[in-house]
C-alpha cells in the first residue's frame, strides 16, 4: 500500500481539524463576549435608571455619576454613557477616548431596549442599551454604548489555541504508526490469498504489496465468491452424505428392530469372544440382564457350563468352526426352562467376523416330547394290560376242561370291558388326530340340552355304580336349547363324567347340573374326588398332561380326555372353566351361548 499517500492524507486532515477547532472556538468566544456585553449593558442601564435625575445630572463644574462610571469601567469595550433629553440633546455624557456619542433615537415610554449603531464616526459598530429615568419630570433617557466584539483572535488565548493545535498535530504520527502497524497484516493476507488461490481451480490474482485497501478488498471479495461457491458444493456433498448416512442408520435401526422382535434370543460375538450385540429376549431366557451381557466377559455373566463351553469353542476359531453346533440345556437362571442354543461362525470373504448364537425356548417341545414318550409308554401299558387279560381269559375259555357257566360269563364280561377300554383309548387318539389335522368340524344343530344331558348321565350310571359312586342329575326340563354337534358334544360330556368318576373315591358323589343365565347356559360336572393343586389346574387341559397322584391307588390315564373336551368346547365357541382344591374335589363348567326361542313348528333334535 502507498504509505506516503496515507501520511499526506493524515497531515491534511489534521490541519483541517485544527482549523475547524479554532474556528469553532473563535465563534464561541465571540458569542460569549456579545452575551457578556448585553448582560452588562442592560444591567447597568437598569441600575442607573433607578437613580434620581439630580444625581445623574451633576451641577456645573461638579463630577457626575457618569464620569465615575467611565473612570471605574471594567469592560475594555465601553464606548460612552449619556443622558438625552426629549429634544435629543445630550444633557450629560461621558465617552471613551476615540469614541463619539451618536445621535439619540426615539424611545418607547417606560421600556428598556437595545439597538445597533453602525460604524460611522466611530471606527467600530456600537451596541447601545437605553432606558427611561424613573424620577425625571421631563422625558429623559439613559444611553450606554459598548463596542461590538471585533471577532479577532485574542492574544491572551493564543497559548490555549496553540496547545490544542499541537495536541491534534501530535496525533498524526501516532495514528500513522497505528495504521501502518494494522495494515502490515494485509501483506501477509495477500500472500495467504496467493497461496490459497494456487490450490484452487481458478487461482486468485497476484497480490501487490503496494496497492491500496480497495484493490485488496476487491480481490478478497472475488476469493470469497469463489470460496462461497466451493462451500455450496461441499454443503451439497455433505447433504448427500448425511442423507446416505441417515438411510444407513434407518436401515440399521430397522434391522435391529426386526432382530429385537424375533421370538428367539440372539447373541453376536466378535472373534475374541466378547458379546457385541444382544436382543432383549436374552434376559427372560437366561435370567441375565442385557446390560450385564454387553458389559461383562462371557465367563462373568454366563453361569451355564454347557453354553460357556460352546462359546469357548468358537472363540478365535478359524475355518474349522464353520459348521453349526447345537446344544440343549436347562438354564440355571430360569428354573424349569429348557433351551436350544445354536452357534454358527460368521465368515465371509475368507475371514471370520465372529459368532452368531441363537437361543430358543424349547420348553414346550421338551415337555411335549417328554409327554409323548410317557404317552407311548402309557399307551403301550394300557394296551398291554387288557391284551394280557384278554389272552388269559381266552386261554381259560379255550380250556376244554372248564364247563362252569359262571366262569364263562365272567370271562366274557372281562373281555368286553377290556375291549371297550381299548376302543375308548383308540377313539380318543383318533379324535385328537382329527382335531389337530382340522378334519373334525362340528355340524351344529339346535339341540334340546336337557335330553342330551340325561342321556350322558344314563350312560355314566353303570360306571359310577361299579365304583360305588353316586351320580346325581340336576337339570331342569325347560332348559334352553343350544347349537351344538350332538355326537361330538357327547364325547366332551362323557370325558368329563368319566374323569370325575375316575378321580373320585368310593362312596363319593358326582353331580351333573345345568343352570340357565340371561345369555348363556352353564353345564357343571362336580365331584368330591381328590382335587388338584393350582399348578396342575393350570395345565390339566394340555395334551398328554396327567395330574400327579398321591397315595397307594394309581388310577392311570392317557392325558387326552380333558384336552379333547376343551378342544370340543372351543370348537362350539364356548369355554371350559375349572375350579378345584386339593382333597376337596373339582368342578368343570362348560359355558355355551343360548339360542333364541324357536318359532312354533320348528324342529329340535
Amino acid at each position: 500500500m502507498k504509505n506516503n499517500r496515507i501520511g499526506l492524507i493524515l497531515v491534511v486532515s489534521s490541519l483541517a481539524v485544527i482549523a475547524l477547532v479554532v474556528t469553532l472556538l473563535l465563534k464561541r468566544q465571540h458569542t460569549e463576549q456579545a452575551e457578556q456585553v448585553r448582560v452588562q449593558g442592560l444591567g447597568t442601564v437598569r441600575s442607573l435608571a433607578a437613580l434620581p435625575a439630580s444625581v445623574l445630572l451633576p451641577a456645573p463644574g461638579q463630577p457626575g455619576v457618569l464620569a465615575s462610571l467611565l473612570a471605574g469601567r471594567d469592560n475594555p469595550d465601553f464606548a460612552y454613557a449619556a443622558i438625552t433629553g426629549e429634544d435629543g440633546r445630550n444633557l450629560a455624557e461621558v465617552a471613551s477616548p476615540g469614541a463619539i456619542v451618536p445621535p439619540a433615537a426615539p424611545l418607547a415610554l417606560a421600556s428598556f431596549d437595545e439597538r445597533s449603531v453602525a460604524p460611522g464616526q466611530n471606527a467600530r459598530a456600537i451596541r447601545e442599551f437605553r432606558g427611561p429615568l424613573a424620577s425625571a419630570d421631563a422625558r429623559l433617557q439613559l444611553r450606554i454604548g459598548y463596542f461590538a466584539p471585533h471577532g479577532l483572535l485574542d492574544l491572551k488565548d493564543l497559548p490555549f489555541y496553540a496547545l490544542i493545535a499541537l495536541a491534534v498535530f501530535l496525533l498524526v504520527p501516532l495514528i500513522y504508526i497505528v495504521i501502518k502497524r494494522e495494515m502490515a497484516p494485509l501483506a501477509a493476507l495477500g500472500e495467504q490469498l496467493k497461496t490459497l488461490g494456487a490450490a484452487q481451480a481458478q487461482p486468485v490474482q497476484e497480490f501487490d504489496a503496494g496497492q491500496d485497501v480497495r484493490g485488496l478488498a476487491g480481490k478478497l471479495n472475488r476469493y470469497l465468491d469463489h470460496t462461497s461457491a466451493r462451500i455450496r458444493e461441499l454443503e451439497q456433498d455433505s447433504i448427500a452424505s448425511m442423507a446416505s448416512g441417515r438411510l444407513l442408520e434407518y436401515g440399521s435401526n430397522k434391522m435391529q428392530a426386526v432382530l429385537q422382535c424375533l421370538p428367539d434370543g440372539l447373541l453376536v460375538l466378535d472373534p475374541a469372544g466378547e458379546v457385541t450385540f444382544a436382543t432383549g429376549k436374552i434376559e427372560p431366557l437366561l435370567g441375565v440382564p442385557v446390560a450385564e451381557v454387553l458389559s461383562q466377559p462371557v465367563e462373568a455373566w454366563c453361569r451355564d457350563p454347557e453354553l460357556r463351553a460352546m462359546l469357548a469353542r468358537f472363540r478365535g476359531a478359524g475355518q474349522d468352526a464353520r459348521s453349526q453346533m447345537t446344544i440343549e440345556f436347562n438354564p440355571l437362571g430360569v428354573p424349569g426352562k429348557r433351551l436350544w442354543a445354536t452357534a454358527q461362525a460368521l465368515t465371509g470373504h475368507s475371514m471370520a467376523y465372529g459368532t452368531l448364537v441363537v437361543l430358543r425356548d424349547a420348553t414346550r417341545e421338551h415337555l411335549a416330547r417328554q409327554a409323548g414318550n410317557d404317552f407311548v409308554a402309557h399307551v403301550a401299558h394300557e394296551l398291554k394290560s387288557p391284551l394280557n387279560v384278554i389272552g388269559m381269559y381266552g386261554e381259560m375259555l379255550a380250556d376244554v376242561g372248564i364247563d362252569d357257566p359262571a366262569v364263562r360269563v365272567e370271562a366274557i364280561n372281562v373281555i368286553q370291558d377290556e375291549v371297550e377300554r381299548m376302543v375308548s383309548l383308540v377313539n380318543n387318539l383318533l379324535n385328537v388326530s382329527k382335531l389337530e389335522m382340522g378334519s373334525m368340524r362340528p355340524e351344529r344343530h339346535r339341540v334340546k340340552l336337557d335330553d342330551l344331558l340325561r342321556d350322558a348321565w344314563q350312560q355314566a350310571r353303570s360306571r359310577a355304580e361299579a365304583k360305588n359312586i353316586r351320580l346325581d342329575l340336576q337339570v331342569a326340563r325347560d332348559l334352553a336349547a343350544v347349537s351344538v354337534d350332538k355326537d361330538m358334544f357327547r364325547i366332551a360330556l362323557n370325558n368329563l363324567l368319566n374323569n370325575a368318576i375316575k378321580y373320585n373315591t368310593a362312596g363319593g358323589t358326582v353331580t351333573l347340573a345345568a343352570e340357565e343365565g340371561d345369555s348363556d347356559v352353564t353345564i357343571a360336572v362336580r365331584d368330591s374326588g381328590i382335587g388338584m393343586t393350582p399348578e396342575d389346574r393350570e395345565r390339566v387341559t394340555e395334551k398328554f398332561f396327567r395330574v400327579r397322584e398321591t397315595g397307594d391307588e394309581q388310577r392311570g390315564g392317557h392325558g387326552l380326555g380333558l384336552y379333547l373336551s376343551n378342544q370340543i368346547v372351543e370348537l362350539h365357541h364356548g369355554r371350559l372353566t375349572i375350579e378345584s382344591e386339593l382333597g376337596h374335589g373339582s368342578v368343570f363348567s362348560i359355558h355355551l351361548k343360548k339360542m333364541p326361542a324357536l318359532a312354533e313348528g320348528g324342529q329340535v333334535l
